[in-house]
């Protein structure tokens, strides 16, 4: 057995359907930059499909540019979802569809409201709860409390880490802009022999807003 690219593009498994697996059987593999390898996930989604006797119908390869949701061929994927002209989407593990977890979540709420079965090779627990119709809305609603508990999370956490950096007396927030004025107050202060840390002080800015607009104004 083996694979072989037609004349489209498109990688063929040269094995045997599954009923469990509805057709097509799209793989789709994603990297940050042209200098990662495509290869290592092919070979794990390969290895499965051989190991199931899985026809690969398509593969689908990204280079993710710009921001995360407007991969041109994820959203193409995601509207074939909609659509339900594709069956089941084999990736090598789940962060290939989206590493912000509300996309993810909405991409296979989708996938489960169109009955098509989503495989990740690394999470495999995700193939049998999937390919169980009962267990479906679960564990999708599972990875969408786990959404926003990290939400929650992260909020806290940077809640936390401001409520310590002002008592610390650190400033917090958007740095404060230098007018004309205050510019010159700052030369005037900087040409008296005051430190750059006492100027921010006085002037509720930042060390490095000083030394900016110092710089500015050799």
């Amino acid at each position: 057995m083996g694979s072989s690219p037609d004349s489209e593009g498109r990688v063929w498994w040269s094995g045997w359907s599954s009923p469990k697996y509805p057709l097509p059987v799209v793989a789709y593999l994603r990297v940050s930059t042209e200098k990662q390898d495509l290869e290592s996930q092919w070979m794990a989604i390969a290895e499965w499909a051989k190991s199931r006797g899985v026809a690969i119908s398509e593969r689908i390869e990204e280079t993710e540019s710009g921001a995360e949701d407007a991969r041109p061929k994820f959203r193409e994927l995601w509207g074939r979802v909609r659509e339900r002209k594709v069956g089941t989407i084999v990736v090598a593990e789940l962060s290939r569809l989206s590493r912000r977890m509300r996309t993810l979540v909405d991409f296979l709420y989708d996938c489960v409201e169109n009955d098509i079965i989503v495989i990740s090779v690394r999470e495999g627990w995700l193939e049998e709860s999937l390919q169980n119709k009962l267990m479906r809305p679960v564990v999708v609603g599972m990875l969408s409390v786990l959404y926003e508990l990290e939400r929650t999370i992260i909020s806290e956490r940077t809640k936390s880490g401001l409520q310590r950096a002002k008592a610390q007396g650190k400033k917090v927030g958007r740095p404060r802009k230098i007018d004309e004025k205050a510019l010159q107050q700052i030369i005037k202060m900087r040409n008296a022999g005051l430190s750059i840390t006492e100027i921010a002080r006085r002037l509720g800015v930042h060390r490095d807003t000083i030394y900016k607009n110092l710089k500015r104004n050799l």
